[in-house]
């Protein structure tokens, strides 16, 4: 589970990511979580998205993008090993 607030970056699955946006994405740099956000649409059902900051904007994202990311202080550790 992603921690609001927290940093990350995108991990080695990145080619998962749609053609149109993979450019942007991968040109980010840090990423910060900065929750989910809910819409309940006219028949109650409730869709959670997931509210990004990244290269000075705010991103929508749904739940498949969440498998992307790997806290940067973790990628920081990898590289020094």
């Amino acid at each position: 589970m992603l921690e609001v607030g927290k940093l990350y970056s995108l991990n080695k699955f990145k080619w998962l990511l749609p053609f149109e946006s993979e450019k942007w994405w991968s040109e980010a740099g840090p990423i910060m979580y900065l929750g989910e956000d809910i819409l309940v649409r006219e028949d109650g059902k409730r869709i959670v998205n997931h509210l990004m900051f990244a290269k000075g904007e705010h991103r929508l994202v749904d739940a498949s993008f969440l498998r992307l990311l790997t806290p940067l202080e973790e990628e920081l550790k990898n590289e020094s090993d």
